[in-house]
C-alpha cells in the first residue's frame, strides 16, 4: 500500500491510496466516523438565563461549538478518576455576559489554555437590554456513536477515474462541453486532463452519441478526503484511526487465536 498526498489546506485533507481494496478503505471510513475521539461540551451548569432562548436551545447551540484541544486530555471512562471527572479528563468552559451585546464563542474563559473554539465568530445569542447568561460548561472528550456533537469530520472517496475512448470517436467534443467541470482535453484525443479533478459523474459518457466512450473506475486506486469539522487537524484524524484499527485487527487476531 502507498499513499500521496494531492492536497492539504483548508483543514481539509485529500490523500491517493493506491494497491488498497475497496474494503479498506470503507474501514478507514467508518473508524473515523465512529471512533475518533473529540472535544465538545457534554454538561452545563446554567446560573441565569434572561435571554430570548430556552435554556435548552441555549445549551445545545454551546453543545455543537468545537473544540480545539491537546492528546494529553483522557477520555472520563478511561481516566484514573474513574468516571468522577478530574483536569486530566475534563475542562471548564465560563461564560458571563450582559446585554446589550451578541454573545460569540470567544466570550468563553477556559480553565485550560489549550481549550477553546475552533471559530472565535461564533453566535451563540444576541442580549437585550437587562437581559443576561451566566453559565459553566463541562467538556468532555467523546465519539459520534455517542453523540453527533463529537462529529470530527466528514469523509468520502472515490475510485481513480480513467477515461477511455473507442475507434468510433470522431472527436465531436460534445463530451467535453457536457463536462461540469471542464476538464476533457480535445487536443489531440479526448482525455481528462486531471483525472483527480473527475468526479465520476459519467455525463461524458452518457452523452457521446457514438457511445465511444468508457469511465473506467481503478478500485485499487482511492482518492480519499477528509475534511475536519473539529478541533483535530486532517492528518491526526486519520492517524487516530489507523491506530484503531490495527489495535482492532489484534484484538481480533488474539480472540481467533
Amino acid at each position: 500500500m502507498k499513499l500521496k498526498i494531492l492536497n492539504n489546506k483548508n483543514s481539509e485533507l485529500t490523500v491517493e491510496i493506491t494497491d488498497t481494496t475497496p474494503a479498506f478503505a470503507n474501514s478507514l471510513r467508518r473508524t473515523i466516523i465512529t471512533k475518533t475521539n473529540t472535544l465538545a461540551v457534554d454538561t452545563i451548569d446554567l446560573n441565569t438565563n434572561t435571554s430570548a432562548l430556552y435554556n435548552e436551545i441555549l445549551a445545545h447551540r454551546i453543545g455543537m461549538i468545537p473544540l480545539k484541544f491537546k492528546d494529553t486530555l483522557k477520555r472520563t471512562d478511561e481516566c484514573t478518576c474513574k468516571g468522577e471527572g478530574c483536569i486530566n479528563c475534563e475542562v471548564k468552559l465560563i461564560l458571563k455576559k450582559s446585554g446589550p451585546c451578541t454573545v460569540y464563542s470567544k466570550d468563553f474563559k477556559s480553565t485550560d489554555k489549550n481549550v477553546k473554539p475552533t471559530n472565535d465568530k461564533i453566535i451563540i445569542v444576541k442580549l437585550l437590554d437587562n437581559q443576561e447568561i451566566s453559565l459553566e460548561a463541562t467538556a468532555r472528550l467523546g465519539r459520534w456513536s455517542e453523540h453527533a456533537k463529537w462529529q470530527s469530520s466528514n469523509i468520502g472517496y472515490q475510485y481513480y477515474p480513467d477515461l477511455q475512448t473507442s475507434k468510433d470517436c470522431d472527436m465531436c467534443k460534445i463530451c467535453a462541453k457536457a463536462c461540469p467541470k471542464s476538464i476533457i482535453d480535445t487536443t489531440k484525443k479526448i482525455k481528462l486532463k486531471d483525472n483527480y479533478e473527475c468526479d465520476l459523474c459519467g455525463k461524458c459518457v452518457d452523452i457521446c452519441p457514438k457511445k465511444a466512450l468508457t469511465l473506467n473506475k481503478d478500485r485499487t486506486r482511492i482518492i480519499f478526503t477528509v475534511k475536519s469539522v473539529s478541533g483535530l487537524e486532517p492528518k491526526d484524524i486519520i492517524t487516530s484511526a489507523l491506530k484503531t484499527l490495527k489495535s482492532d485487527f489484534k484484538e481480533l487476531t488474539d480472540k481467533i487465536k
